[in-house]
């Protein structure tokens, strides 16, 4: 069974939705319209030995981990974080006080971002540690920015460094690109078309925005922003780097290189282009040659 099959075939499920749903599933959030106002929610899970190790991750990393990559999410759609519920199912062992400095971790997190915890609830079972975030978020004056929308010409952006998100413990510690993506949707000329944020790696989520935007995408090796000497195989599918990845006018980016938003860089990595059969992403490598990257990057199965 393969994570995106089966998160499609649910999709395809749900039939006709009410009118209030401004979002169908499918994006980064979905968005439910309330009187005169729109709500975002999504909803995310962390797993020990799938998502952290509690064998070599501190509480802090885990409580923290388990709140910024739903505010991620948020970052993705350009929203304003509202608030956060979450649950926890513990191990039998797990004891009060590590309970305690776990779930410290979490609503202090939370509350950095100002997306306070206001609810959830506790079991105790026989497997591993097993969190479950969900986030609310408003639009707050922009309009959120779909998975949907890339054109053919648009220039593919990214913004901070890819790859080793794991070695470096940047999986752990990343920020989540909430201001910057405001940022960038709030100007009509920088707005992204389509943006996501990457959890999946590179490749398979540039695969997501393709699918969505019924589009194809050509990067360049020589472009790819590498952490800490990444190879550009582990920068295209390593996954959990957090970053922003969207495709908006080249007109409003200029020459191909690297800008700054909030002093962050944003590097231009490649090209929206037309689909000859179905949404495809390929990648120009420094000799010349063109790789399909299909089926690089994360998907649980």
């Amino acid at each position: 069974m393969r994570e995106f099959d089966l998160l499609n075939h649910i999709y395809q499920s749900n039939g006709k939705l009410p009118d209030a749903v401004t979002i169908a599933p499918g994006d980064d959030m979905g968005a439910i319209r309330i009187d005169d106002d729109t709500v975002l929610a999504a909803v995310d899970q962390l797993i020990d030995q799938v998502h952290v190790d509690l064998k070599s991750h501190s509480l802090q990393q885990v409580g923290r981990k388990a709140v910024t990559r739903n505010l991620s999410d948020i970052a993705a759609m350009a929203a304003k974080p509202l608030c956060a519920l979450a649950t926890a199912a513990l191990p039998r062992d797990f004891g009060k006080a590590r309970s305690d400095e776990l779930f410290a971790a979490m609503r202090d997190t939370a509350a950095q971002y100002q997306c306070p915890l206001i609810g959830g609830d506790v079991s105790i079972w026989d497997g591993p540690l097993h969190l479950t975030v969900t986030v609310l978020a408003t639009p707050a004056g922009i309009e959120p920015v779909k998975r949907s929308g890339g054109k053919v010409g648009d220039v593919i952006c990214v913004t901070g460094q890819l790859g080793k998100s794991y070695p470096t413990d940047h999986h752990l510690n990343f920020e989540p690109r909430l201001e910057i993506a405001r940022a960038i949707a709030e100007y009509p000329a920088t707005r992204p078309h389509c943006m996501i944020d990457i959890s999946d790696g590179l490749a398979r989520d540039l695969g997501h925005l393709c699918e969505m935007s019924n589009t194809s995408a050509v990067i360049e090796q020589s472009k790819l922003p590498c952490r800490n000497g990444a190879t550009w195989q582990q920068a295209v599918g390593d996954g959990e780097d957090y970053e922003l990845l969207f495709a908006t006018d080249h007109a409003a980016i200029g020459s191909p290189g690297t800008w700054d938003v909030l002093g962050v860089p944003i590097t231009v990595i490649g090209r929206m282009i037309a689909s000859e059969d179905k949404p495809s992403v390929t990648i120009k490598l420094e000799n010349g040659q063109q790789l399909d990257l299909s089926n690089r990057g994360w998907e649980h199965q």
